[in-house]
């Protein structure tokens, strides 16, 4: 909350607080939002490089009435030395234009960059933000309150990764009553506008599921101390970094020894500490977070997405677009479709999965099965989601499903001896031609390292029908298990069995026998491997769409996204997620 113009002479005027590791292209004066008849700038702070590069927003202080993009340049300048593609914004200022304006247009500035990233070598998932004193609340705010692209009113996403927040004010719902101090900005005293008050806390919002905030502020700050204000009474940032922490979100404070508010902004080790903070949530490893998912024609997918036909369809029970109509199971569905009912593509979570007649690859949604077109789902659907949500890095599902398979015969493993089976070889052969291609197929993912993180089998009804195969199911499970791992040199490699649960609970010997086996089997392999089961997830041929199709869960989508929600689950399990 800076009050003097003074400071931002001076901030102009600072030096750089880490030693240069790229070259900066600097373009300034974009226009990144209009309203009311005003053009709201940004400068931009580009590497020199390919990228994709992390962006950071750089968000000024002023008491939300002054200051302006260039105030923080030295913040933008360092880290984009660092390799981030940094954005200094203007946004709103009050007497005129009294909150929520301010973070709305940081939400609006953080969309921006989003649908813009390709233009500027942005990674779009990965976005942090840093600011001081006013600046430093609105970031504290973003942290707090971001919305997935699921959820986002303009269908965009204002959620960031991480941020530094410096000087923050962060609960002003511990206000003295009738303080008018704020009230240029907030409308009035608490007492009259507490509803504002409370939605311009950031510590009204804590949640899990919050950016990760670093902050700094000076022992001697008098204009936000680090605790409360003695006479206006708001809190300083001590309030929102206890909240954090008791809801398991990572946080720091620095204290500053002996500096006052206007000379924190500036302490190199704070910054430093500050853009360690950003590497390690925004950089991390550089990895990509690759899954293999194997099995036969349920692994492929079948369930149904929009075919409603009356004869064919069975009127469209049991499919995607009339599962997420039921009311009861409603927030299940919300992540997969947009405000205006569109199915979700996900820019965090990629699938490769190669058909009898082409190859698909792209964002995860509807449609990445054995059929062409996006009218079906696999298991891949609802666990690429999970997944999605659990790692900070990008995901690659690369699926091997061949429809009439026996693991007896088809994809029988080296160590079961005879002839190891055809899509057994086929299997690696994919997922090696999916690591090859990445830099061509997945562009954005090029610069990234691919490491294989789980294993999922789905599979089993062909092994039903021959006395051998059904004997030995098992123990070739167990093989080909084994024999993953030795391939890719992961001996802990998590592995995911999922039941032959078509028709339920209820089934016939060799059923059961295939379910016995890949339940034994699982836990012959130890703690990294993990069976489930499946059955309560088969509906009715009455609720399904292909009421013939007991094989293939009758097509019903419900199934297949509750499989993959319990794979995806018990994959999250094993890798610690």
């Amino acid at each position: 909350m800076n009050r003097t113009p003074a400071l931002f002479l001076l901030l102009g005027l600072v030096a750089g607080v880490c030693a240069r590791e790229y070259r900066v292209d600097r373009t300034q004066d974009i226009v990144y939002k209009e309203i009311d008849g005003k053009k709201l700038r940004l400068n931009v702070f580009v590497p020199k490089g390919d990228g994709p590069f992390p962006a950071v927003l750089v968000v000024h202080g002023g008491a939300w009435r002054a200051g302006s993009r260039t105030q923080l340049t030295m913040y933008a300048k360092s880290l984009a030395r660092r390799g981030y593609s940094c954005f200094a914004i203007n946004y709103r200022l009050a007497p005129k234009h009294k909150s929520p304006a301010q973070i709305e247009d940081c939400r609006d500035a953080v969309r921006w960059i989003r649908r813009n990233a390709a233009d500027y070598r942005v990674d779009p998932g990965r976005i942090g933000a840093i600011g001081y004193s006013a600046g430093g609340h609105l970031v504290s705010l973003l942290a707090t309150t971001g919305l997935s692209k699921e959820d986002d009113p303009k269908g965009v996403g204002t959620k960031i990764t991480a941020a530094v927040a410096g000087g923050t004010p962060t609960d002003f719902r511990t206000n003295r009553e009738n303080s008018k101090m704020l009230s240029y900005w907030l409308g009035g005293s608490l007492s009259n506008k507490r509803q504002i008050y409370h939605s311009a806390s950031p510590a009204a919002f804590v949640d899990k599921d919050d950016a990760p905030i670093f902050f700094f502020n000076g022992s001697a700050d008098m204009l936000v101390p680090v605790k409360t204000h003695p006479t206006v009474g708001y809190a300083g940032p001590t309030a929102l970094h206890t909240a954090l922490k008791k809801a398991g979100v990572e946080t720091d404070l620095h204290i500053i020894k002996g500096a006052g508010h206007f000379f924190a902004i500036f302490n190199k080790t704070a910054l430093d500490a500050g853009y360690a903070f950003l590497d390690n949530h925004l950089k991390g490893s550089n990895k990509l977070r690759v899954f293999l998912l194997a099995g036969q024609s349920n692994m492929q997918g079948q369930g149904v997405v929009d075919f409603d036909h009356p004869k064919y369809y069975n009127g469209g029970r049991g499919i995607l677009k009339n599962v997420i109509k039921k009311r009861d199971r409603a927030n299940l569905y919300k992540h997969i479709v947009d405000a205006k009912g569109d199915w979700i593509v996900r820019d965090d979570v990629f699938v490769r999965h190669q058909t009898e007649e082409e190859i698909k690859t792209g964002g995860l949604t509807v449609g990445f099965t054995g059929y062409g077109g996006n009218h079906h789902i696999g298991p891949e659907f609802q666990l690429g989601h999970l997944v999605g949500e659990a790692y900070d890095e990008p995901v690659l599902l690369i699926k091997t499903a061949w429809g009439g398979k026996s693991i007896h015969k088809d994809f029988r493993p080296p160590s079961s001896n005879g002839s190891t089976g055809e899509f057994y070889k086929k299997m690696l052969a994919e997922y090696r031609e999916g690591l090859a291609k990445i830099g061509h197929e997945f562009p954005q993912l090029a610069k990234r390292k691919p490491e294989l993180s789980g294993f999922v089998w789905f599979q089993g009804w062909n092994d039903m029908f021959d006395d051998d195969a059904l004997r030995e199911y098992e123990a070739n499970l167990v093989n080909l298990v084994k024999d993953v791992r030795r391939e890719f040199r992961q001996p802990n490699l998590p592995v995911v069995i999922g039941e032959l649960g078509n028709g339920g609970p209820k089934a016939g010997n060799n059923m059961l026998t295939i379910r016995k086996a890949q339940k034994a089997a699982a836990k012959a392999l130890g703690p990294n491997t993990t069976f489930v089961q499946t059955t309560q997830f088969a509906r009715p041929a009455k609720e399904s769409p292909n009421i013939g199709h007991g094989h293939h869960w009758y097509g019903n989508a419900e199934s297949y996204f509750l499989i993959g929600d319990a794979l995806g689950q018990a994959l999250l399990r094993l890798t610690g997620k």
